[in-house]
């Protein structure tokens, strides 16, 4: 199981998810999560790539595009409290490495 974290911050909503425990989801991944009729839903996708003594995070686009991080991802990360936790079930993390091998198997 895989949890999620969605923080709502003007009018936007913000994927907060760790990468550095057994999955770190690529460009096909991200954009099924961020789907909201397939997916889990979010505007934007921010995945936890560092440790505690350096936490580090790439920010990604509802379709996947990896981008720099700004304010308002820095914002969504200093909320004290998610506005809900999505906990995903194994079946669907399957989909997420499947959705991201195919697009890596389509690539070579």
């Amino acid at each position: 199981m895989m949890i999620v974290r969605i923080y709502k911050v003007e009018k936007q909503e913000y994927m907060v998810m760790d990468g550095t425990t057994g999955f770190m989801p690529g460009a096909a991944a991200i954009r099924l999560l961020a789907h909201r009729r397939f997916g889990v839903g979010a505007d934007r996708v921010l995945v936890f790539t560092g440790s505690e003594e350096i936490p580090s995070f790439k920010a990604f686009t509802a379709d996947g595009e990896e981008q720099e991080m700004q304010e308002a991802d820095y914002a969504a990360l200093a909320k004290v409290k998610e506005d809900f936790e999505v906990h995903l079930t194994d079946s669907f993390v399957r989909r997420l490495r499947a959705a991201d091998s195919a697009k890596m198997a389509a690539a070579c």
